[in-house]
Formats: structure tokens, sequence, C-alpha cells
């Protein structure tokens, strides 16, 4: 079946036959060469200057995490693909697989993880932190979140030190859809470096932020 062809048979529910993926969703998500060096470009600013904001294009209701982390996933790493409790959410995620040819994982033996809902501190506490000797196995997660950079009511505020941030300094970060428990978590799961957990932010409108293993991030209110 041709691609348009496919989008005709599924565009009346947007949702694939059981069991399948859907056809639009993986296009959605695979990135063209030059994409992908954009993206990766991107990523590894935001990961080498934690706090700084960059923007990835998006397509229309692809999630900005599952873009971001399609453009870099290799097909032999193992990926697990955390959902909300609805069709849609799980669409996506077979998507995800479709689309990187990547091997399924569960979420404590997985490479990437990629969030389609909040991130919890039960799903950061899982998540594989790597050894001493091989730290670069510990996870690297794309959290989908509401917003980055923008001040507000439900906006978590955090404060960035260490390697990326002008020394003697902190950078602020506003991210909303981010609880201050799983910040707890997170600065938890990165105590014992080079062991840890490497987290992209990635907002709606494109926005990527990052937290890698080595910055420390604390709340205002915390000393």
């Amino acid at each position: 079946m041709t691609d348009r062809a496919a989008d005709a048979a599924l565009a009346p529910a947007h949702r694939a036959p059981l069991g399948a993926p859907d056809a639009r969703r993986v296009r959605a998500l695979r990135r063209a060469p030059e994409q992908s060096q954009r993206d990766f470009t991107a990523l590894l600013d935001v990961l080498a200057r934690p706090g700084r904001i960059r923007r990835l294009t998006v397509p229309d209701t692809a999630p900005a995490a599952a873009v971001a982390a399609c453009g870099l996933i290799d097909v032999e790493v193992p990926v697990h693909v955390l959902t909300a409790p609805d069709p849609d959410s799980a669409a996506w995620a077979e998507a995800v697989y479709a689309a990187t040819g990547a091997p399924r994982a569960e979420l404590p033996d997985a490479r990437t993880v990629i969030a389609l809902r909040p991130l919890t501190p039960d799903d950061i506490a899982a998540l594989n932190p790597g050894t001493p000797l091989d730290p670069e196995t510990g996870a690297r997660v794309f959290a989908q979140v509401d917003a980055i950079g923008t001040d507000g009511p439900h906006a978590t505020e955090l404060l960035l030190t260490g390697p990326g941030v002008p020394d003697g300094t902190e950078r602020r970060l506003a991210v909303r859809g981010l609880t201050a428990d799983t910040v707890t978590a997170l600065a938890a799961a990165n105590a014992a470096f080079p062991c840890g957990v490497d987290l992209f932010l990635a907002a709606a409108d494109g926005s990527v932020a990052g937290l890698p293993r080595t910055t420390r991030v604390r709340r205002p209110e915390e000393a």
C-alpha cells in the first residue's frame, strides 16, 4: 500500500489496525539526516550548557520528547516508552518502536527512556544509572513537559550549577510539568557520579533543555 493509500485508510480514526503502528505517526517521528544532525547539535548544546534552551522543529501533534529521541536513538540501544493510560499515548509509543527499529526493554534495562507522561520519583528510581566502570550505560531520558522557561504558579524553578555553568553562578530554569519531588529524585539518582542519568526536557513548542548527571539541581527553597 502506498503512503497516500495508507493515510486514507487510517484517516477516520487516525489509528492503525490492532497490532500495527499508525503510518502517519511513524512518518512524523522519522527524521531526515539533516534534521537528525540539527537535532543532535541542539541536544548536545543544551546538555553541555545546562539551563540553556534551544528549539527543535516538531511536526504538529507529535510529542516533542519522542521527536527529539528518535533523531538520536541507535537501533541497538534498548528503549522504553512511558505512556499515559490512553490510546493516543500508546499509539505514539508503538510509532517510536516502528520508526527507530530499536529493541524494547523494561524500564530498568533501557538505555533510552521516552516519557510521554509526567515523570515520577518512582520512574527516576527505576532507571539504570550505569556502573562506575561503565557509566555510559546509564539511561538517557527524554521527558515531555508542558513548558520550559515560562514562569507561573505551576512552574518548578530550578537552580543549576556544575560543568557548563559559569563558576560562582547558578543558572535558573523554570519548567512546567516537572514536579519538585521528581527533581529531588533526580538529584538522588545523580549523587554518585559518574553513575547517573542524563535528562532532556522537551515541550510541545519544540523547546528543549538538558540536565546532565554532572549538574547539581536544586530548588530555591533548598539550602
